[in-house]
């Protein structure tokens, strides 16, 4: 008897864990954890259009690649730039006179520009320096190739799924001529708080 009660109780408590757990994962994103996806999904190459929605940069954006990018750490140099252009402004550039120039440009210091891709991306200074658009002399990059985006994209938050140090968020791109696709970006989460992205992925 005393062998029935105690298998009943651990059944009862099985189920019981069992329905906890599945509780726990179902529960809506608190608001700080919304605040991090929406802050991951701007960074990337978003921007807030005037009623607050968010949308990819009309600058030029990684989100641009719709294809998808399966290494954010070993893309092309000219992604990089795009990168930067797009979350950018002029205040955040300084005035040079690059050699062979008739005119003062504005450019990225070689800091700013590094710092920025080096945080997000974890990628080296040296890796950035072998391209067109590093100009040693001046300790800058300058690139004016970079196109501006047509129609507005809206970018909206699906879901956001955990795993050890990796935070993968899912959401959807939607304009006019795609109309909506579902895309993830999947971040490398730092102990000081901040994150790095990984890949960029059409779902």
């Amino acid at each position: 008897m005393k062998k029935i009660i105690a298998l009943i109780l651990a059944l009862i408590f099985i189920l019981a864990f069992s329905a906890c757990s599945n509780e726990a994962a179902n529960t809506e994103p608190t608001e700080e954890e919304l605040a991090l996806y929406e802050e991951i999904l701007l960074n990337f190459g978003g921007t807030y259009r005037h009623d607050g929605s968010l949308i990819v940069s009309r600058k030029g954006s990684l989100y641009d690649s719709r294809e998808g990018i399966e290494d954010c750490s070993a893309m092309d140099a000219g992604n990089y730039y795009t990168w930067i252009v797009s979350r950018t402004e002029n205040s955040d550039k300084v005035k040079v006179m690059l050699t062979g120039a008739e005119a003062e440009v504005y450019a990225y210091s070689a800091d700013f520009y590094e710092g920025e891709t080096g945080k997000f991306f974890g990628v080296d200074a040296e890796q950035l320096r072998a391209c067109d658009f590093y100009f040693a002399d001046q300790n800058c990059y300058y690139y004016e190739g970079v196109s501006a985006g047509g129609d507005y994209v809206n970018i909206d938050f699906v879901s956001a799924e955990e795993k050890g140090e990796n935070l993968t968020v899912h959401f959807t791109l939607t304009d006019l001529v795609n109309g909506a696709t579902n895309h993830s970006l999947t971040v490398k989460l730092l102990e000081d708080g901040g994150y790095q992205y990984l890949s960029y992925l059409a779902e």
